[in-house]
């Protein structure tokens, strides 16, 4: 049994697989593959312009102030971020503080007992 491969719903087309064939077929000569070579070398050749860090060289001046820019601020962002700490820090402590003594006077309207209470019941 010979498998055919099919092309298309009804089998092969032969007409069709030789114009694609012609179509696709490498070329002939020495001449194309010679002009090919030599358009390939053309685009890849090298100049010393061309050297990537002769285009850094160029752009030397912007790249140090993006660097600089970048670098102050990074500065800031940290600067603030470090007052930001400091500051939660601080108002945590002076959140958490109780005064260890509380002064209560005596008024000839209240007694003794009434300013030790509050003394003891206050905040």
């Amino acid at each position: 049994m010979r498998m055919e491969p099919r092309i298309g719903p009804e089998g092969r087309d032969d007409e069709l697989t030789r114009a694609l064939r012609v179509l696709h077929a490498p070329p002939d000569g020495e001449a194309f593959w010679v002009s090919l070579e030599r358009r390939i070398l053309a685009r890849v050749t090298v100049t010393e312009d061309d050297l990537w860090w002769r285009q850094l060289a160029r752009w030397r001046r912007g790249l140090a102030l993006a660097g600089a820019a970048a670098i102050i601020v990074a500065a800031m962002a940290a600067r603030h971020s470090n007052h930001l700490r400091s500051l939660h820090a601080y108002n945590e402590i002076e959140g958490t503080r109780v005064a260890p003594v509380q002064v209560a006077s005596e008024t000839e309207r209240e007694a003794s007992r009434e300013v030790t209470l509050r003394y003891v019941v206050g905040p």
